[in-house]
């Protein structure tokens, strides 16, 4: 199989921002706790055939850092701390941590390491593998395929809706790990912008090139976390609780 031609990824902030929310409870709260985690595929498709591009992918990830300007913008955001930031500036994604096989066909990806690095891997890496299956299995498909299709399904909500009362629907946008491509999602939150019902982006690095607002809190795997961290398993969801309002008591 012929290697994609270069790295999907081009930014440390292209991941879903309640990544960095946790990050940075994380980094103050759970410093050194070590973590496992396993990529599993819903369906019956047979994604090992992926393996070894998506290894060269997760090889270039290393490369990837936070730039000044990336910095300066999320150090005016008022619930990230210095400390998390002068980390997060010095932060490398490390290969090392990801174990990616082809099992007979099935693709295996298996993270091992700190939470407060480990975490960061979930978003973008899944976002690596949906890009690459639909690179090879839809090669003529993109930016224009998928602005059409959202005109068309624009059109009809917009007869759908016509009669009914809108001024309390929002919408934003969710997608990275399941995006298409880097591009394509771009797009189309472009093309949503024009949109009075649209209100923002889970993705920093667009929100940040385009102006909108992040949006985003915490995952379940905060949640699940604590149901290990945690002494006791009837208390954990309120432990876990407790010490994000301790990070974010805002």
């Amino acid at each position: 199989m012929t290697q994609f031609a270069s790295p999907v990824l081009h930014s440390l902030l292209d991941t879903d921002a309640y990544k960095l929310h946790m990050q940075q409870a994380v980094f103050h709260h759970y410093y050194d706790v070590q973590v496992a985690a396993e990529f599993r595929c819903r369906g019956d498709d047979l994604l090992g055939i992926y393996a070894d591009a998506i290894r060269e992918q997760v090889d270039a990830m290393q490369h990837l850092r936070l730039q000044e300007d990336e910095f300066q913008w999320l150090s005016g955001l008022p619930f990230f701390k210095p400390d998390y930031l002068n980390w997060l500036r010095e932060f490398r994604y490390n290969p090392a941590q990801v174990c990616v096989t082809n099992d007979n066909g099935k693709l295996n990806i298996r993270l091992t390491g700190p939470w407060r690095e480990v975490i960061m891997w979930e978003v973008p890496l899944l976002a690596v593998i949906s890009e690459l299956v639909h690179h090879y299995r839809s090669p003529n498909a993109g930016v224009d395929q998928a602005l059409d299709a959202l005109e068309s399904k624009l059109v009809d909500f917009t007869a759908l809706t016509a009669n009914l009362d809108m001024s309390r629907f929002h919408l934003m946008d969710f997608g990275t790990r399941r995006r298409f491509s880097r591009e394509v999602q771009q797009a189309i939150v472009k093309r949503l912008q024009q949109e009075s019902w649209f209100v923002g982006t889970s993705n920093y690095d667009l929100a940040r090139r385009l102006a909108l607002t992040p949006m985003g809190t915490q995952a379940h795997e905060w949640f699940q976390a604590h149901q290990q961290i945690s002494p006791d398993l009837a208390t954990s969801q309120r432990a876990a609780l407790a010490a994000w309002l301790n990070e974010y008591p805002d």
